[in-house]
């Protein structure tokens, strides 16, 4: 794996959050406009962003049918296994009930997308690619359902939507015509795949610059103190997706997928948590100071996770 283009993803992603920095620094971006953004990444860029994977997964074609099954039973123990260890971390590691919302969200999920694509692809070439899109419909798919159940712990009973209701959303529908085009060969004209190429990929730049103006609220000092975050870094970064490669290894047939799958435990936390949070009212100050620290630890961690493979 080439470590200076994981190095290099690092520094795009600190560039981005600097524009949000800075911009709410000089007032380009106030607490109202913030707000709105994260509302608009979630509803309607990220969910661009899930379409256009699926319209690139399906030009791609020819892909083995026993690969991509091998494929979708480690996707479906990877999400398992995150969901089910998303609970006791966050009763040990968490100070309060919003912290216990946030280390949920992020222990379930991680960048999958923006650092996962680039990885995968330098350690297994572009073929790999359309591997990585499944785990993104299924990280989209919970995102919108499970992730926003859970974000919504932060407002009072009265305020929840139904659990019904809540999987009635712009992402959740997007998800799921998402796998409907992927799985029909269902290929759109340039023009569509060209508008969903330019809207999905405003998500990360702007997704970015929305956890750098939630740094500028904060104060320097605070971003990378208390050892909690340290913690939950190691756990999540280092000692998962190692006990997950011993675990695992004697069940897997391909070794691409099985690598695939490793290493989608050891990415950073998803940007698009802080955003969630925001829209819920919960504490997203603390996911983006762990979506920080984890995007910088991951460079040195990914790496040694490499080794175990």
């Amino acid at each position: 794996m080439s470590v200076a283009l994981i190095f290099q993803r690092m520094l795009m992603l600190l560039a981005m959050m600097g524009l949000g920095y800075i911009g709410y620094k000089v007032k380009w971006i106030d607490d109202y406009s913030y707000s709105k953004l994260s509302a608009v990444v979630v509803n309607i860029f990220n969910p661009a962003l899930v379409i256009n994977g699926a319209l690139t997964a399906t030009a791609v074609g020819g892909t083995d049918f026993s690969v991509v099954k091998e494929n979708m039973v480690f996707i479906g123990i990877y999400f398992s296994i995150s969901i089910l260890i998303s609970i006791p971390i966050a009763r040990i590691l968490a100070k309060n009930d919003q912290q216990k919302i946030a280390l949920q969200l992020m222990t379930i999920f991680s960048n999958v997308g923006f650092m996962g694509i680039p990885v995968i692809s330098g350690i297994y070439g572009k073929e790999a690619i359309i591997y990585v899109t499944f785990y993104i419909l299924g990280y989209n798919l919970l995102l919108y359902t499970l992730g926003t159940s859970i974000a919504q712990k932060s407002l009072p009973k009265e305020q929840r939507k139904s659990s019904l209701s809540s999987l009635l959303n712009v992402g959740t529908i997007c998800a799921v015509v998402s796998m409907f085009i992927f799985f029909f060969g269902i290929k759109a004209g340039e023009t569509v795949g060209t508008f969903f190429d330019y809207v999905g990929n405003a998500t990360i730049p702007l997704s970015m610059m929305v956890i750098g103006a939630s740094v500028a609220k904060m104060p320097i000092r605070e971003i990378f103190k208390g050892i909690r975050v340290y913690v939950f870094s190691f756990i999540k970064l280092l000692l998962i997706p190692i006990t997950m490669s011993f675990l695992f290894r004697p069940f897997a047939k391909n070794d691409m997928i099985f690598g695939i799958f490793i290493l989608m435990f050891s990415m950073p936390v998803g940007s698009i948590i802080t955003m969630l949070i925001e829209e819920y009212g919960g504490d997203e100050s603390y996911s983006s100071r762990s979506i920080i620290i984890t995007t910088l630890l991951s460079i040195v961690t990914i790496p040694i996770v490499v080794m175990f493979l």
